[in-house]
């Protein structure tokens, strides 16, 4: 199917608001038009058009995400791809770049400019949602729960008082300290897992897909299990900076076209085998 981004993006313009001064009946004051306020344009999708990149903020070490091949060393992952689709559609022969670093460190890179957007499996929260805004999701995420083989957890319920290997300041850890869990802090998967092998640490909570894919890449099946009970998390979003209205628009209208022609679908069967693409955009 034909994608119908472009007549989307057609409509997305740059709006300007104007504040004009009050003038007496009858009566003009020269001076008044120094106290004209002129809101600034938002310059978002224009200066990545400008430069000819979109910069992504990701950790580059997330399976099946975003993660480097073992063989050829390239950045791959449903994430990576589904990134290379949306800058397709941003007239300007944009390419996307994406820029590594610790997950910690992704959102305040938004903040010193150095990514455009963060796209790590990134739900809106009430509090990222007043520093940042947020694209329409393009993933739908569900937390799953590993935890010891010998674990006496085997419910949620069981995870209040526990310890949770977890990385801070994040949707993860939040869920996790909402289920009464206390907050070990981690950066990726593997050093969870072994903290949880260690008994430094009782469960993680993570990605129902991320957590598969790590352990079906094990060499040797670890002493480990995954709760048959899972956590429905908010679907995964873009993040860009406050007031990037023309830019969240455009990505807005691309994320939805390559929802709708199935672009989404193949890639996530490709990397996960089955789908997790967005079904209705309407309750967004």
């Amino acid at each position: 199917m034909k994608k119908s981004v472009k007549s989307c993006l057609a409509m997305v313009g740059l709006v300007s608001l104007f504040a004009l001064s009050a003038c007496q009946s009858g009566q003009t004051d020269s001076s008044s038009s120094s106290d004209v306020k002129v809101e600034e344009k938002d310059t978002s999708l224009s200066d990545v058009q400008k430069a000819k990149v979109l910069r992504f903020g990701i950790t580059g070490g997330y399976p099946p995400s975003n993660y480097h091949d073992e063989k050829t060393e390239e950045l791959v992952g449903y994430e990576v791809e589904i990134a290379k689709e949306l800058v397709k559609d941003l007239d300007g022969d944009i390419e996307a770049e994406f820029v590594e670093m610790p997950f910690s460190a992704i959102l305040e890179s938004l903040d010193t400019d150095r990514i455009d957007v963060a796209m790590h499996s990134l739900s809106k929260t009430p509090e990222r949602e007043e520093k940042y805004d947020f694209t329409v999701p393009y993933f739908d995420k569900v937390w799953g729960i590993i935890v010891a083989e010998d674990s006496d957890i085997h419910t949620l319920e069981d995870l209040n008082g526990k310890r949770a290997a977890q990385s801070v300041s994040t949707s993860t850890g939040q869920a996790a300290e909402d289920l009464g869990g206390t907050i070990v802090p981690i950066e990726t998967v593997d050093e969870a897992v072994k903290l949880i092998m260690q008994g430094r640490a009782d469960f993680y909570l993570g990605s129902d897909v991320g957590q598969q894919d790590y352990l079906n890449k094990q060499p040797e099946k670890l002493p480990v299990r995954v709760l048959e009970e899972t956590v429905q998390d908010v679907p995964a979003s873009i993040v860009l900076p406050k007031g990037s209205d023309a830019l969240r628009e455009a990505l807005n209208a691309s994320i939805i076209a390559n929802t709708e022609d199935g672009t989404m679908k193949e890639i996530y069967e490709k990397y996960l085998g089955f789908d997790k693409s967005i079904q209705d955009f309407s309750e967004e």
